[in-house]
């Protein structure tokens, strides 16, 4: 069920990417969200991730933990956060 809503959340994205004429790899992972993106970035030998932020304030982040936030501590490359 996970993996089927994961494939119709990526629609979207990869019509966008496609009609760019852009290459991409797009994969649906289970697991911890930020520990499974910085593992699955060191597997596939990233140079860097690029993820977006809800832009919620420095405060809102430490208190309700940011999916982000963790990925930029746990990450083994530089992370790019777009607001």
């Amino acid at each position: 069920m996970q993996r089927d809503e994961g494939e119709e959340d990526l629609r979207s994205a990869r019509a966008l990417l496609d009609a760019a004429g852009l290459a991409h790899d797009a994969q649906v992972l289970t697991g911890p969200v930020a520990q499974t993106i910085a593992d699955q970035a060191e597997r596939l030998h990233c140079d860097a991730i690029v993820m977006g932020s809800h832009g919620r304030g420095h405060l809102a982040g430490l208190f309700l933990g940011s999916v982000a936030t963790k990925v930029v501590h746990l990450s083994p490359v530089p992370v790019t956060l777009v607001k």
